[in-house]
């Protein structure tokens, strides 16, 4: 079968790997790309192949929202260099918007869809490219912050009154605090047991060892309990634009509620 040159170009774009070797699978694979790769993979000859066991501990979160659909897509690279090539900024946001606009949601669907286009990139930048985490919201009023590709914010949240401009950018504050401050939780109902009694264990082991009574022990434990339900909970967070107040203090007094939000921060554990 004759292969022509164009076709070795693409399978060397994909592959990184060299002008015979492409050319002799293309012929292996009866001018097949896919069929071609896996089997450049076979040979231990793929460029992209070699990479692709590399840890990834670098890379941006990306952004999609529209009127009713905030997404946010983890990808991930080797090294903050290539985290910061214009190549992987437009690989991520392509994914996230498609993803966004097509309703796709499923990351193996994700990863499949764009294989052959990840594939492509790492043989290009010789560093492993992983989409790691996919996560979105819907709903009536959407709002998000992305702080520097690194971290990313959406909320969900509904107006109680008098809607206008201002309260919709009051969104965009609490934003703004859950990608500072970091809250796990949006309220206080939604940590599991397991975390409460985890975090009572601790604070009851340290409150013994200060030798008082057990009145003032369970005192000691209670209070360091609540102080670690206000760290971890939205609605209880001293609000980073006016810390005399609470994030739950600023919803009420601008007749709004969040429902709900997700926060992707690079490299976090999951």
């Amino acid at each position: 079968m004759d292969i022509s040159i164009l076709q070795i170009k693409q399978l060397r774009a994909q592959t990184g790997s060299g002008f015979m070797e492409c050319k002799k699978a293309l012929q292996k694979s009866n001018g097949n790309i896919e069929n071609a790769i896996d089997y450049l993979r076979t040979l231990g000859v793929c460029i992209a192949d070699r990479n692709i066991s590399h840890q990834t501990n670098c890379g941006r979160i990306f952004l999609y929202q529209d009127k009713n659909l905030g997404a946010l897509l983890e990808l991930n690279s080797e090294t903050d260099f290539v985290a910061n090539n214009d190549e992987f900024k437009m690989f991520g946001q392509k994914i996230v918007d498609y993803v966004g606009t097509n309703k796709l949601f499923n990351l193996q669907d994700i990863r499949d869809f764009f294989n052959s286009q990840n594939i492509a990139l790492i043989a290009k930048v010789r560093e492993n490219i992983v989409i790691r985490r996919i996560k979105y919201l819907e709903g009536s009023i959407m709002h998000s912050y992305l702080h520097l590709g690194k971290i990313g914010v959406v909320v969900k949240g509904k107006i109680l009154s008098d809607m206008n401009d201002y309260k919709y950018q009051c969104f965009k504050h609490v934003a703004m605090h859950i990608a500072s401050s970091r809250p796990l939780f949006l309220f206080e109902k939604d940590i599991p047991q397991d975390v409460l009694d985890r975090e009572t264990q601790v604070q009851q082991n340290i409150a013994n060892k200060t030798g008082k009574n057990s009145y003032v022990i369970q005192s000691i434990v209670k209070g360091r309990l609540k102080k670690f339900i206000n760290n971890i909970t939205l609605i209880y967070q001293k609000f980073i634009m006016d810390p005399k107040i609470t994030v739950g203090d600023f919803l009420n007094k601008n007749s709004i509620s969040i429902q709900d939000f997700i926060c992707f921060k690079v490299g976090e554990s999951l």
